[in-house]
C-alpha cells in the first residue's frame, strides 16, 4: 500500500498509528527503507520497541494530543501520507488535520471507516483510498502474489524482520483473545494447533548451521559442556565456551571429544559480570570469519542460605555472572541477528526454592530479559530448568536427590536435550522445565500465599456450575450477597483478564477495567450459565459495577416465589420481558457489524456521560 497507492518517496513524512502492532511494525520498517520520516502512535509501554527500531517521533495512540504534536514537529507542515488503524470517528478527525495538502490518507480498519464523500466533504485536497487486501486478493490475485513474491525476496535478504510474536495452542485460544484484548502485545498474536508437530516422523530434525560460531558462558561446567557435547552431534563445528578458571584434566578431555568429533572450540577464560572481558571475547568473535549465530547462557554461581542470614557480598556472588552477565551479553550482541539467545534459568524463580532467595532473584531478571529482548524484536528464551542429574551445580550438592522428597522430580541429561531441542526453534520465551509429583508438592506448599491463591484458583475452576447453585442454595440469606459478590468478581476477572478478582473494587466501572462490548456478552453469558436464569443482554451497561450488578442479581434471582427452584427459575418481570422482546424485534434482522455498532455506540455514550 505504502508503495503502491501511496507512492511513498524519500522525504515524505508519514504518520503510522498502532506502529507496534504486526501491521505497524512493518510499515515502519518500509517506510525507512523507502527514506521517509516516521511519525508513530502506539501506547506508552511499547515506545521502547519502537526507539529500537529507529522511530524518533513516537506518540501516544490513547489520547488526542498527537495531532497537536505532530503540527509542532513539522513547523505546522503536517506529514505526507498517514497509515490510519484506528476506528474512532474523533481520533479519525484529528488525524485528517495533520495531513498536508494533498496528501494521502491509507485507511486499512474494518471498522469505522470513512465513506470517500465524508473525507471529500473534510478535506477535498487529500487522496483518501481505502486498503482491502482480502477484496484485492479476489479481485486482483496476480497483484498478490507478486507482492508475496517480492515481500519473501525481502525477508530473505534481511531487508525485512518479522515482528515479535507471542504464541497460544489452541487450547489457549481463550487466552489468546483476552491477551489481545488487553492490547499489551508487541507485534503479532498466533494460534497455533501444536507448539509441537504431533506426527514425529515428519519433525524437521534440528541443525546448526557450519558457517556460524555458537558462544556458551559457563562452558566449562557440567550442563555448559552437556550442551556444547549435544550441538556438535546437531552439527555445529566452531564453539567458544567461556569459563572463569583454566579447564582441569576432566574438562580438557571431554574438549579434546569434542575436537575429534570436528567442532573447534575455542576456550575463553573470562569473567561474564566483567564487560570489558566479555567485550574482547566477541570482538574476537567478530573479527573471524564465521558470525556469532547463537548464544547459550549457563554461567551461574550458588550461595545458599536462609533470608535473615544472606549478607549483600552473597547476593552479589550470585547476581553477577546471571544478571550483569546476561545484560552485557545482550548489549554486545543486540545488533546482530541471533538464531537464538537462550538463557538458563530456575525452578527457582517459577516456584521459589528455600534458602536461595538470591538465586529466585537473580533467575527472574533472566526471565525478564527474555521478554525484554522479543519485545525489541530480537531472539529471547528464558528455561526454568527444575533439578539436573549427573552433571551440573545441582547434581553436584545432590539437591537432585533432595527435590524428589518435596514432590519435584529430577531431570536427566537426556531430558535437558530433549527439551531444549525442542525449545530452541520455537517461538516460546519463558518456559518451565521441572518435572512435579503436584499431589505431592501442593500438600507441602499449601501454606505459600501465592501457590495457595493458585490452588484456590484451581479449586474455583473444578466447581462446577451445579455446586455454585447447590452452595448458592444452602447458604444462610445473610450469606448470600457475599457468595454472589464473589461470583461475580470472580467472572468479572476472568473475562477481563484480571489475575486478582479482589483487587476489583465494588464501586470500580466495569468500562473503566477495559470491559467492552464483546466481554459485556461474554459476562452475561456467563452469569446467565452459572445462575441458570435469563439475564438481559445490556447487564453491564444498566448494571456498570459489582454493587450494581450483585444488587440486581438478588432482586431478580434470589427473590422471588419460594417455590420449586424458586432461586433460579424466576423468570424476568413483566417490564423486563417487554423490553426483552422490543429489542428481539429490533434486532433480529441486523448483521453482526449493526449489533456491535449498537452496542459501541451505548458504550460511548454512557462513557460520555460519566455514566461508567
Amino acid at each position: 500500500a505504502l508503495h503502491h497507492v501511496a507512492k511513498i518517496a524519500p522525504g515524505d513524512k508519514i504518520l503510522i498509528h498502532a506502529a507496534a502492532g504486526g501491521t505497524g511494525m512493518a510499515a515502519v520498517q518500509i517506510a525507512q527503507q523507502a527514506g521517509a520520516e516516521v511519525f508513530a502512535t502506539a501506547s506508552s509501554p511499547k515506545w521502547e520497541a519502537l526507539k529500537a527500531m529507529g522511530v524518533k517521533h513516537i506518540m501516544n495512540s490513547r489520547t488526542l494530543e498527537f495531532a497537536a504534536q505532530i503540527m509542532d514537529k513539522t513547523q505546522g507542515k503536517g506529514v505526507d501520507i498517514v497509515l490510519n488503524s484506528l476506528t474512532s470517528g474523533e481520533f479519525i478527525g484529528k488525524t485528517v488535520s495533520v495531513v498536508s495538502p494533498q496528501g494521502r490518507f491509507l485507511e486499512i480498519a474494518k471498522r469505522g471507516v470513512w465513506e470517500s464523500t465524508e473525507m471529500a466533504t473534510l478535506r477535498s485536497d487529500i487522496s483518501y483510498s481505502v486498503v482491502d487486501l482480502v477484496k484485492v486478493s479476489q479481485d486482483q490475485p496476480q497483484l498478490i502474489k507478486s507482492l508475496l513474491v517480492e515481500i519473501i525476496d525481502k525477508f530473505n535478504n534481511g531487508l525485512l524482520k518479522p515482528p515479535p510474536l507471542t504464541v497460544f495452542s489452541m487450547e489457549e485460544v481463550v487466552s489468546a483473545f483476552r491477551y489481545m484484548q488487553q492490547a499489551k502485545h508487541i507485534g503479532k498474536i498466533i494460534v497455533t494447533q501444536s507448539q509441537q508437530p504431533t506426527d514425529t516422523a515428519t519433525e524437521m530434525p534440528l541443525n546448526f548451521p557450519e558457517d556460524g560460531t555458537y558462544l556458551i558462558t559457563g562452558g566449562l561446567g557440567g550442563l555448559g559442556l552437556l550442551v556444547a557435547r549435544w550441538m556438535v552431534e546437531k552439527g555445529a563445528k566452531h564453539l567458544v565456551l567461556v569459563g572463569r578458571s583454566s579447564p582441569n584434566h576432566g574438562v580438557v578431555k571431554k574438549l579434546a571429544e569434542l575436537e575429534q568429533a570436528g567442532a573447534s572450540v575455542v576456550v575463553e577464560k573470562a569473567d561474564v559480570s566483567e564487560f570489558e572481558s566479555m567485550g574482547r571475547v566477541l570482538s574476537r568473535i567478530n573479527q573471524s570469519s564465521l558470525p556469532l549465530r547463537g548464544v547459550i547462557h549457563s554461567a551461574g554461581m550458588l550461595s545458599d542460605g536462609v533470608l535473615q542470614n544472606q549478607s549483600w557480598s552473597s547476593f552479589e556472588k550470585v547476581m553477577a555472572p546471571k544478571v550483569q552477565g546476561a545484560w552485557h551479553l545482550h548489549q554486545l550482541t543486540k545488533n546482530q541477528p541471533l538464531d537464538f539467545f537462550v538463557l538458563f534459568s530456575s525452578a527457582a524463580s517459577l516456584l521459589g526454592s528455600p534458602g536461595q532467595g538470591n538465586h529466585a532473584a537473580a533467575n527472574a531478571f533472566l526471565d525478564s530479559l527474555a521478554h525484554y529482548r522479543r519485545g525489541l524484536g530480537l531472539s529471547g528464551l528464558s528455561i526454568h530448568w527444575g533439578a539436573v542429574s549427573q552433571v551440573g551445580a545441582a547434581a553436584e550438592r545432590g539437591a537432585d536427590v533432595k527435590v524428589q522428597k518435596q514432590g519435584m522430580g529430577a531431570i536427566s541429561p537426556a531430558g535437558v536435550l530433549e527439551a531444549l531441542e525442542r525449545l530452541i526453534s520455537t517461538e516460546a520465551v519463558e518456559v518451565g522445565v521441572v518435572p512435579i509429583n503436584w499431589s505431592q508438592w501442593t500438600a507441602r506448599v499449601s501454606n505459600w500465599p501465592f501457590l495457595a491463591q493458585w490452588q484456590q484458583k484451581i479449586k474455583t475452576s473444578e466447581v462446577s456450575k451445579s455446586e455454585f447453585i447447590d452452595q448458592l442454595k444452602a447458604a444462610l440469606p445473610s450469606e448470600q450477597k457475599e457468595l454472589l459478590t464473589a461470583h461475580v468478581r470472580s467472572q468479572v476477572a476472568r473475562v477481563l483478564g484480571i489475575s486478582s478478582a479482589q483487587s476489583i473494587g465494588l464501586e470500580e466501572g466495569f468500562f473503566d477495567l477495559g470491559m467492552d462490548s464483546l466481554t459485556s456478552v461474554e459476562l452475561r453469558n456467563r452469569l446467565q450459565g452459572s445462575l441458570s436464569c435469563s439475564i438481559p443482554s445490556s447487564l453491564a451497561f444498566d448494571y456498570p459495577t459489582v454493587r450494581e450488578l450483585v444488587d440486581y442479581l438478588i432482586q431478580q434471582v434470589l427473590e422471588g416465589d419460594k417455590g420449586e427452584n424458586y432461586y433460579f427459575t424466576k423468570s424476568l418481570n413483566n417490564k423486563e420481558q417487554e423490553k426483552e422482546q422490543q429489542l428481539l424485534a429490533k434486532t433480529q434482522d441486523l448483521s453482526e457489524d449493526q449489533l456491535e455498532e449498537i452496542i459501541n455506540q451505548k458504550l460511548n455514550s454512557l462513557i460520555n456521560e460519566g455514566g461508567v
